[in-house]
């Protein structure tokens, strides 16, 4: 709770939806492996169709400008670097990263770390040149790579039902969603050239940006519809447009696309209009007058986005509202924004909870997809961001400075949001119409740090900040969790007794929450002992002065889980702590077990149940150390794929006692958080290694995505050699992977120790 703003408001069911909501990304938060550190995911348990350590690009966006205002800056920070440096797929799905981490950047006021993104922004941003029609001057994608399968150029498309793919995923697509997320990310990226002095670059970025808008006005933009419009790119050489009014043409407000009154007052009439997007649970993803509507759907599939409302792109449009509103120049009002942020809560909802699922029923209240163990607390949307910058108007500038602008009714005669981390302060706003509710005077009152700096009357509000506070660069490490699922990589999880139903893996699978369903847990329920360990084994000896465990207790909803009596904690060396359940244990929440520094391979927890019929159960086991800087970086601490790459205890390696096989198929070890201190440095990265077959191995070398020379390991017999290979290094956390493809050398196995870059 430490880290989230607190708000407090005269709307229950909004400011309920809003705590639930930080529950609900604390439980899609995943702790990758030390070196990555943190990310968002989408669904609590995996989908097949995710990429790498779960990632889907879809909702990152959403992602960033949700956790941009927890006062933890690192779970976001090393998030966006798994897209700009590691090996998350940006292409997947259609998405706004880019400009998130732009306004990211204005509350954190971490404009170092942004600049130092900038090769890897641009990088990004070519990555979807494939898709780009110089002709057109825009972007297609099929709308199911949009997030949008089942949309309205999927039944255009094939009208008739007969070409089920097609009618799932749709025809190649310009979309104004697409379009417009690709102006805001050119746009990000000219304002990150411009932070880090290239004007080269944000030059060719702004006309970039500038160009594809134009192109949207020409080309989607429809003055009959008076809104922004799909058009299916196959057999269509004129461009014709779609003539049917998708939720998707509300999305480019957001980032400042049409906010003059003839393009944005059409778009508040549509949101409000019964027969356009409004209903008691939108706004739809179709208008309800098109003919291809949908207001129920068929239970045997989760997505339709003819007409279902879908937090993702009520999200969006809530954006678009704050935008027109503020820029001015329609009649939307205050009390529009505040009916749709209610609609929004009022959607959220179940069994008389918050709760936020896949998608929802318009005219019905109940969610229309959402399945048991898979869509709970779906983190596909935003809400609080919606709160902090729409509501309340806290809006993030680029220098020292902060604005307030509410967008709340004229009725409210309060309003406050405290502790909001803002460029390293903590920043509190109260509005007290008459000065009883807080006694801190009457109006308009901000708190920097604790300190009273301005008290005036009314809402809105220009105040100057003291200049950002950076956050720790080195935070601790997490070397417990295994991103790779159960199996032969390490770390490794084991217990003596586990439940049929819980895993024992689940303790180190980097995710920490408490529910019975979805579930997350090993638990020793139904064991014959009255007490059972926990062993999580290292890859190599590590030295450790803690764990931290998070304990599971369901007692209070009918459960038969609670807090242990007794926990005992080993080491190689035997016992290193002892903790009672009378030093005061916390049920469903974090407990931190420290004991002097010990080198050890493994670390076990002995619990013991307090009853027969009580059990015990760990949501999640930590060992929280250092990190580490360099200059050598352990591939027995690496990220491994590839069918045959395997930890191998070996005692003739130099150091780490433990190396990296990798056989003769192909297979990679991935080295995350290679730090360098300077941005394009060139450094000398040696390879410890061991090939002990006739020929010299090539591996393929990689930082940050960007192939670099291989490096050339000659056969060294039963010895341990070095090779050595240069490489441009970013400033901050590297990712360099070592690739081994297709053995063409007899069949050799080679052994990876270390790679090694000066400081």
């Amino acid at each position: 709770m430490d880290n989230i703003p607190f708000i407090d408001i005269p709307d229950q069911l909004i400011q309920d939806v809003y705590y639930y909501r930080w529950t609900s990304i604390q439980r899609n938060l995943r702790y990758i492996m030390a070196g990555a550190g943190w990310m968002c995911t989408e669904f609590v348990q995996p989908v097949g169709y995710a990429k790498a350590f779960g990632t889907i690009d879809a909702a990152a966006g959403h992602h960033v400008d949700e956790t941009r205002w927890l006062r933890n800056t690192h779970y976001a920070d090393d998030y966006i670097e798994l897209y700009t440096r590691g090996p998350a797929d940006s292409v997947q799905y259609t998405q706004w990263i880019l400009d998130a981490m732009n306004r990211r950047s204005m509350v954190t006021g971490n404009m170092e770390f942004l600049s130092a993104q900038l090769d890897d922004m641009q990088r990004m941003w070519h990555e979807w040149d494939f898709v780009f029609d110089k002709n057109a001057g825009l972007y297609y994608y099929k709308p199911v790579w949009d997030a949008q399968e089942r949309s309205l150029p999927c039944y255009i498309a094939d009208p008739n039902g007969t070409d089920p793919v097609l009618q799932n995923d749709g025809p190649d697509t310009f979309r104004p969603s697409h379009n417009a997320y690709m102006v805001a990310n050119a746009r990000a990226i000219a304002r990150t050239a411009y932070l880090a002095g290239d004007m080269s670059t944000e030059a060719e970025f702004d006309k970039l940006a500038n160009a594809l808008e134009a192109a949207m006005f020409k080309h989607l933009w429809a003055p009959e519809q008076k809104f922004f419009m799909d058009i299916i790119r196959p057999d269509n050489p004129d461009l014709t447009r779609l003539t049917g009014r998708e939720q998707v043409g509300l999305f480019p407000y957001r980032f400042g696309i049409g906010l003059e009154e003839s393009y944005a007052q059409p778009a508040v009439d549509a949101m409000f209009d019964s027969q356009g997007f409004m209903a008691p649970y939108g706004p739809t993803t179709l208008e309800i007058r098109d003919p291809w509507f949908m207001g129920e759907k068929p239970d045997d599939y989760c997505c339709y986005w003819n007409g279902m409302s879908w937090p993702y792109s009520t999200s969006h449009t809530l954006k678009s509202l704050a935008a027109i509103y503020r820029a001015g120049n329609t009649n939307a009002t205050a009390k529009q924004y505040y009916q749709h942020l209610q609609t929004y809560a009022k959607t959220q909802q179940h069994e008389g909870r918050p709760f936020v699922a896949e998608s929802h029923y318009p005219f019905i209240d109940d969610w229309s997809a959402n399945r048991a163990n898979h869509s709970e607390h779906y983190d596909h949307s935003t809400n609080n961001d919606d709160v902090i910058t729409g509501l309340l108007g806290i809006l993030p500038q680029s220098d020292d400075s902060l604005i307030v602008s509410p967008i709340v009714p004229d009725s409210w005669t309060y309003f406050a949001v405290e502790n909001l981390p803002y460029h390293g302060h903590l920043v509190t706003v109260i509005y007290d119409k008459d000065g009883s509710r807080y006694a801190q005077g009457s109006g308009l009152t901000v708190f920097v740090d604790g300190k009273n700096i301005l008290n005036t009357e009314g809402k809105y509000a220009e105040v100057s900040i003291p200049s950002a506070i950076l956050p720790n660069p080195d935070p601790l490490v997490n070397i417990a969790a295994n991103p790779s699922g159960p199996g032969n990589q390490y770390p490794k999880a084991d217990a003596t007794y586990t439940y049929a139903a819980d895993f024992h893996y689940k303790a180190i699978d980097g995710v920490v929450y408490y529910d019975d369903v979805p579930d997350n847990r090993w638990s020793n329920i139904g064991s014959p002992n009255m007490n059972d360990t926990l062993t999580v084994t290292f890859a190599r000896p590590r030295k450790i002065s803690s764990v931290t465990l998070a304990l599971l207790s369901n007692m209070g909803r009918g459960g038969s889980v609670d807090l242990p009596e007794k926990i005992e904690v080993y080491g190689s060396d035997g016992l290193l702590a002892t903790v009672d359940n009378s030093t005061g244990l916390l049920a469903n929440d974090r407990n931190g077990i420290t004991f002097s520094e010990v080198e050890t391979d493994f670390v076990a927890v002995n619990l013991h149940r307090k009853a027969r019929d009580v059990y015990v159960g760990v949501c999640e086991l930590e060992v929280w150390v250092p990190p580490n800087r360099g200059p050598t970086y352990y591939a027995a601490d690496a990220y491994l794929t590839g069918a045959s790459t395997r930890v191998v205890r070996d005692s003739s390696s130099s150091s780490s006692g433990a190396v990296i096989a990798v056989g003769p198929d192909s297979g990679a070890v991935s080295f995350p958080g290679v730090v360098s201190p300077d941005q394009g440095r060139f450094a000398i990265l040696t390879v410890g290694y061991r090939n002990g077959g006739a020929a010299a191995v090539e591996l393929a070398v990689e930082v940050n995505h960007v192939p670099r020379p291989n490096v050339s390991l000659a056969p060294t017999g039963s010895r341990y050699g070095t090779a050595t290979v240069t490489v441009a290094l970013a400033k901050g956390k590297n990712w360099v992977v070592l690739r081994k493809g297709d053995a063409k050398d007899g069949g050799a196995e080679i052994r990876i120790e270390y790679v090694k870059v000066p400081s």
